[in-house]
């Protein structure tokens, strides 16, 4: 089983919601390709497990002799891990240049991986998963799946739609809807996009279908934050950032969240673009906001007023990565630009070879980039690119 994704309709709630997938979502979160189904069954023994299985069993040993998609990739001190389909973590101490498989617990896929600190990391994926890492990567715990989370939907909510909270209600006959409807009743499949904390233990999850969680202890608890948004049509959610305590949340059709942290919700940003947008950049003095077709847009006061930066690139804008004094913006046919955060323009840089490119991380070595790619993760030396 490689992926369970969500298709196109625009009645949109947890029950069912089906927003507007692009390619790179429909590659980065589902992967269903007829090419990627012959060389991943080439690489695990062929699986029917239920969604309960592959969160019940290990990911398998991984053939060293053939490359493994990787969806994500992400710095933790000295080392590099990347993440994938059937729950495969990989983790590398040279920069990215040889990897080395790392026990997972569960074998659903892995969408997304991020590091607060050069211990503590976080894991989401498919079928509502999140794993916790204390060790740098090299172990890995799962703190919610798609069990414990619909057990959590419908205690958390219950008691406020017996209460006569007609959001709750809502929440809990979406969240009916979704599990009667699920191939494994019992638990809520849809991914989880992206995960963050900041150094506090203070962070959130978002995914699929307007889903999002809010935890202040590192993820051992997680409170349900579904109604507490400005995203009534439960568009996806595909990107986390923060500064200074404060969360941005970017996702379809231009939706851009900001956490007010009083009121305890995520309140709606204006934009001047209606595009998905798969990533936010939260800087000291500067917001940025990324997504389909090169669109990047700039921020000086907070998301008042934006400014669009003309990246020259076509395909889908997929990182943005600081990479020792310059910050870099990648996208999903390998191009590389330069930002230059006080002129807000950017020097276009030699295009990477090696096929589609999911993301990106700084590999922690100068001049040098490593990419998530269906081949595997892969180093980019981008010190003469210019």
């Amino acid at each position: 089983m490689i992926s369970r994704e969500p298709h196109n309709n625009r009645n949109l709630s947890l029950a069912g919601a089906k927003p507007a997938r692009t390619c790179f979502t429909a590659v980065r979160t589902c992967l269903m390709t007829a090419c990627l189904m012959a060389v991943m069954h080439s690489v695990f023994a062929a699986s029917t497990s239920t969604v309960s299985e592959v969160l019940d069993t290990a990911a398998q040993s991984v053939d060293e002799r053939l490359s493994v998609p990787v969806l994500s990739v992400a710095r933790v001190g000295d080392a590099l891990i990347a993440v994938g389909p059937h729950g495969v973590i990989q983790r590398s101490t040279d920069g990215g240049q040889s990897w080395k498989q790392m026990p997972s617990p569960v074998s659903t896929d892995l969408v997304q991986v991020r590091f607060v600190d050069d211990r503590n990391g976080w894991i989401v994926g498919h079928d509502s998963l999140v794993m916790h890492s204390s060790d740098g990567g090299q172990n890995w715990k799962v703190q919610l799946d798609g069990r414990s989370l619909l057990k959590l939907l419908n205690d958390y909510y219950q008691p406020l739609a017996d209460k006569g909270n007609d959001e709750a209600a809502r929440v809990l006959n979406e969240t009916a809807t979704a599990s009667s409807s699920s191939a494994t009743p019992g638990v809520l499949a849809a991914p989880l996009l992206d995960v963050l904390f900041d150094p506090q233990g203070n962070g959130f999850v978002v995914g699929a279908f307007g889903m999002v969680l809010h935890s202040t202890d590192n993820g051992a608890h997680w409170q349900p934050w579904v109604e507490r948004s400005d995203n009534d049509r439960r568009m996806h959610l595909y990107g986390l950032a923060q500064r200074n305590g404060v969360f941005y949340i970017s996702g379809e059709q231009g939706l851009l969240l900001k956490q007010d942290v009083a009121a305890e919700r995520f309140t709606h940003v204006e934009l001047p673009y209606a595009g998905t947008l798969f990533g936010v950049t939260a800087l000291d003095d500067l917001l940025l906001v990324h997504g389909l077709r090169g669109n990047l847009y700039a921020s000086r006061d907070d998301g008042q007023q934006w400014q669009k930066i003309e990246t020259g690139i076509t395909s889908s804008l997929v990182s943005i990565v600081k990479q020792g004094d310059r910050w870099l913006v990648v996208g999903q046919g390998g191009e590389l630009a330069s930002l230059d955060r006080n002129a807000l323009t950017v020097g276009k840089l030699r295009a990477a070879k090696g096929g589609e490119v999911y993301g990106a991380s700084d590999s922690g070595k100068p001049g040098a980039l490593v990419v998530s790619r269906f081949s595997g993760a892969g180093v980019l030396d981008i010190a003469t690119a210019e």
